[in-house]
């Protein structure tokens, strides 16, 4: 640990053993110690003072040793249904990325493009969108960008603004595109893990799409007007990248076969009422969880992934679901989370549902900006969840609105993978990337709270 490192943990340290022994006048034991971890676990996954996933252990440990819950009960959350289904989606991932088939796509799409530069450029946003929901964004990014540079090519990027707009509607995109699916970014996963954990919430897969795919929609459109706003371009048309088309191999068949029947069994999990009425079919009934063990297993039978492939998952991000949803659960055993509701609601104008939602979602995204999505998750969903219970705002849709908000910054680099891989590129400036990123902030923090004022609740 450097010099900094070691201040921090120090600093956070004082702080939860101060604020544990000043709230003895008016909490309980349980709450002070919940207190205590919340503290801890915030400050470490903030500050990064020790690695992420060092802190989502040490979160079972202090419970246990505090008193808390027993460390068999703070440990179950490691493995919870929402983790399977991560993990399944992950190696679904890593299939489609080592049998190219991601390419195939990419490549069919674009080599068919022949049109006018914006036309082209909402071409690859959402074609960049689409991967994403399936595949890493990260890895959506660093695919599309690879073959969309290739285009801007011949190009005098010191006279025209037209590389700036491909490099970030590319990653901004593939951020968009995330908060469609349960399994296309981590904080939407989490959010349904401590639905389910909390409140016996159950959002389905295709559930989650009504919610998060008219985000990911509305945004996509709005990085691509903010960008042409922002960065006015000459470029009205775009050579041809001369991609090469490639037949499917055998892999690549049973690749696309496995995607496709992953889709369709995400998607008919439990159908919505209307839907199952009209067919006489309520759906197979399996969660997306099952569906995601089932899609595991196949993955290895088939041939496709093995077991050398197990070490590309994101076993991180994994342990710091578990961590996350195991701190939820100390708020919720030891009474605080009731506590820090009741303390927000002061905040709120008593309750109104307007002001609620806008709070979660502008602490959602400050969150965000200075720590890790999936750690101001972990920090933030039981909080919000805890003030609908005081509130009387839906918890469903305060935790929704922090799944998406937590995913939503598109201004520093260290804010999500994708711009990190964008501002590597050297296209674009960092004040250049903050000055397009806070306006599509501040739009997607406006869209979010519009779809949870208005929307949402007829959803729910």
């Amino acid at each position: 640990m450097d010099a900094k490192k070691i201040v921090a943990f120090a600093a956070v340290l004082t702080g939860s053993v101060f604020a544990f022994y000043s709230t003895s006048g008016f909490l309980s034991t349980g709450e002070r110690s919940a207190l205590l971890v919340l503290i801890v676990a915030a400050g470490l996954w903030t500050t990064e003072a020790v690695p992420l996933v060092a802190t989502s252990i040490l979160i079972p440990l202090l419970q246990s040793l505090l008193g808390i819950q027993s460390f068999n009960a703070a440990l179950t959350f490691f493995f919870d249904p929402v983790v399977m289904l991560l993990l399944g989606g992950f190696l679904l991932a890593i299939a489609v990325e080592k049998n190219d088939l991601d390419e195939y796509f990419a490549f069919q799409i674009i080599s068919r493009v022949r049109a006018d530069s914006r036309v082209v450029i909402l071409v690859l946003m959402s074609t960049t969108a689409f991967l994403s929901m399936w595949i890493s964004n990260t890895a959506a990014t660093a695919l599309m960008l690879t073959m969309a540079l290739r285009m801007t090519e011949g190009i005098a990027e010191a006279e025209d603004n037209f590389p700036k707009i491909v490099v970030l509607s590319i990653a901004y995109s593939a951020t968009a595109g995330g908060l469609a699916t349960l399994v296309g970014t981590t904080t939407c996963a989490m959010a349904a893990g401590f639905l389910k954990g909390l409140v016996g919430y159950e959002v389905t897969f295709l559930g989650w799409m009504f919610y998060g795919l008219p985000v990911t929609m509305i945004m996509v459109l709005a990085i691509w007007l903010v960008l042409f706003t922002v960065f006015p371009t000459k470029v009205n048309s775009i050579p041809n990248p001369g991609l090469e088309r490639r037949p499917l191999n055998r892999k690549q068949k049973l690749t696309l076969a496995m995607f496709l029947c992953s889709v369709l069994l995400w998607l008919t999990g439990s159908l919505p009422e209307p839907i199952a009425l009209a067919i006489g079919w309520p759906g197979h009934g399996m969660s997306s969880s099952v569906v995601a063990a089932i899609i595991a297993v196949l993955l290895f039978f088939l041939g496709l992934i093995n077991e050398g492939d197990l070490s590309r998952a994101n076993w991180g991000t994994l342990l710091l679901i578990g961590g996350g949803l195991s701190l939820g659960s100390a708020l919720e055993v030891s009474g605080l989370m009731v506590v820090i509701g009741d303390g927000l609601l002061a905040l709120t104008g008593g309750g109104s549902r307007l002001l609620t939602v806008a709070l979660v979602a502008a602490f959602g995204l400050g969150i965000s900006i200075i720590a890790s999505n999936t750690a101001s998750a972990g920090i933030f969903l039981p909080i919000a969840i805890g003030l609908g219970a005081s509130t009387g705002v839906s918890p469903v849709i305060l935790a929704i609105v922090v799944g998406i908000t937590t995913s939503l910054d598109f201004m520093l680099p260290v804010g999500t993978p994708p711009n990190a891989i964008a501002y590597s590129t050297g296209k674009v400036k960092m004040r250049e990337m903050i000055k397009a990123g806070f306006l599509l902030d501040l739009v997607g923090v406006l869209v979010t709270i519009g779809l949870a004022s208005l929307l949402w609740p007829f959803i729910v």
